[in-house]
């Protein structure tokens, strides 16, 4: 398979970063025999990003994420809440043909997990991956970060990537938050749980600046892109999406309207 590196230099919105990673998988799902797609890109102004079935007034405190200029935004896929702000974030828009990414969900997730352990692992991290699937309800108030799911990646028992799927006939769409730092009370408070859920949140999640204080964006970023180029050996180019893939983003853009169905839930759309 061919495959494409799209390394965002700067940050976007939430509402951009959502609407050109549902352009990429639907590209891919839409072309026959075309390229698979390695996104890393960052968030600009901070975002609370939820599942696609969860619903605002269960994850979302409104009020709190005006007051503190969080945009929120409602992912293609499924998961929890996630307030992104200080970290990396990988999509990958894989092909059903890539036979390393194999037939079914799991076998493509457990594939992007082990491309995402081994960067983690080049660059000194103890990595280990979860191995118990987890029972996820989307009306429970609990942020992505604290409910490890099968494949998923740990560093001292604590989760450092939390990540998502959806599929279609030809292709998926995979993407997760890998964070540097986190703010614990920041969490809790554009999602509406008590501050006294903070130590359970600290228990059991962190970025990998608590394991290494000096890692830097630019290292994570490179080890990334080199561990998939291993994992998923092929023909590799580096670029931007295309003209039609970027077309395809803005129009999903300016056809969503803050319904509950929407990719972009700006400020604007969430009723408190």
């Amino acid at each position: 398979m061919s495959w494409k590196l799209i390394d965002d230099p700067a940050p976007r919105s939430g509402a951009w970063n959502m609407a050109m990673d549902e352009a990429l998988w639907q590209d891919l799902e839409e072309s026959a025999g075309g390229e698979c797609v390695l996104r890393l890109y960052g968030w600009d102004p901070p975002c609370l990003s939820l599942g696609f079935h969860q619903r605002l007034e269960d994850a979302v405190d409104a009020a709190y994420c005006r007051e503190h200029g969080i945009d929120v935004v409602r992912r293609p896929t499924g998961g929890k809440a996630v307030l992104h702000e200080h970290e990396v974030t990988y999509a990958v828009a894989g092909s059903a043909a890539e036979a390393r990414l194999g037939s079914g969900l799991a076998k493509a997730y457990a594939a992007v997990s082990g491309a995402l352990k081994a960067a983690l692992e080049s660059l000194g991290f103890s990595v280990c991956a979860e191995s118990r699937p987890a029972r996820l309800f989307p009306g429970e108030a609990a942020p992505c970060f604290e409910v490890p799911t099968e494949h998923e990646l740990l560093i001292g028992g604590k989760k450092v990537v939390g990540s998502a799927q959806r599929r279609g006939r030809r292709a998926f769409l995979q993407h997760g938050s890998i964070p540097l730092t986190l703010d614990y009370e920041r969490l809790a408070g554009a999602s509406g749980i008590s501050l006294s859920r903070v130590p359970s949140f600290r228990a059991s999640f962190a970025g990998l600046r608590d394991f290494r204080a000096d890692l830097d964006e630019a290292a994570l970023r490179r080890a990334l892109a080199d561990a998939f180029r291993a994992h998923f050996p092929g023909r590799w180019t580096a670029g931007e999406p295309t003209v039609a893939q970027r077309r395809r983003a803005e129009a999903l853009l300016s056809s969503r309207d803050g319904g509950p169905e929407a990719i972009d839930l700006r400020l604007r759309d969430v009723r408190g």
